[in-house]
């Protein structure tokens, strides 16, 4: 109030939590003093609305997610979609979400730039436990190309290459396709996803 941050729009009305602790002479317009603090001046002395709340935590799940998983909260604020065919947000959500909490949470998070995080929100990274995903340790020749690079330049694999399908897929996290070798002889026809590991780290 002190720094003219108005009530969010949908907060719940504070003239109706209040209104029957207020002194005598106390104005009735709460909403609307919170919503133009910067019209209104707190009186000296008035109590510390804080000492009028009792806060209580939120519990929040422990979502398993892997070490590249991208920041769920930047994720939103910047504009980018959930990607198709994530698990349901809404599904690992829906049990811990406050009683007026909205529970579109898969359509807000596929369309960011219609909604906005309101103030005080938890983090969404607070919220995951991440996982180290296991990598192998594949030796090569100190002459072979950086993967990374030629899958981006859209270089294929050489014929005769050693399957590579048979060397990671005991290594591949749930939901992750399993034809490398077919996406390596034509990367052209794929992307690698935000935060997938560097070929070169393994």
């Amino acid at each position: 109030f002190t720094a003219a941050r108005a009530l969010p729009p949908g907060h719940v009305s504070v003239t109706d939590l209040f209104e029957d602790y207020l002194p005598s002479d106390h104005p009735l317009n709460l909403d609307e003093m919170l919503q133009n603090p910067s019209e209104y001046e707190l009186p000296l002395g008035h109590p510390d609305f804080a000492d009028m709340m009792d806060v209580r935590h939120l519990e929040t799940p422990s979502i398993a997610v892997y070490f590249d998983h991208p920041n769920a909260t930047e994720s939103f604020i910047a504009g980018r979609a959930l990607p198709s065919g994530h698990v349901s947000v809404t599904e690992m959500f829906e049990d811990y979400l406050p009683p007026d909490h909205p529970l579109n949470l898969d359509e807000m998070m596929q369309n960011p730039t219609d909604y906005e995080l309101p103030l005080g929100h938890p983090d969404f990274s607070t919220m995951m436990k991440v996982e180290e995903l296991d990598l192998p340790m594949i030796a090569v020749y100190f002459d072979h190309p950086n993967v990374t690079e030629s899958f981006k330049a859209g270089r294929p694999l050489p014929p005769g290459h050693v399957s590579v399908t048979d060397m990671l897929e005991e290594y591949l996290p749930p939901g992750h396709p399993l034809n490398l070798d077919g996406m390596l002889q034509n990367p052209s026809k794929y992307q690698l996803p935000l935060g997938h590991p560097d070929f070169a780290d393994m």
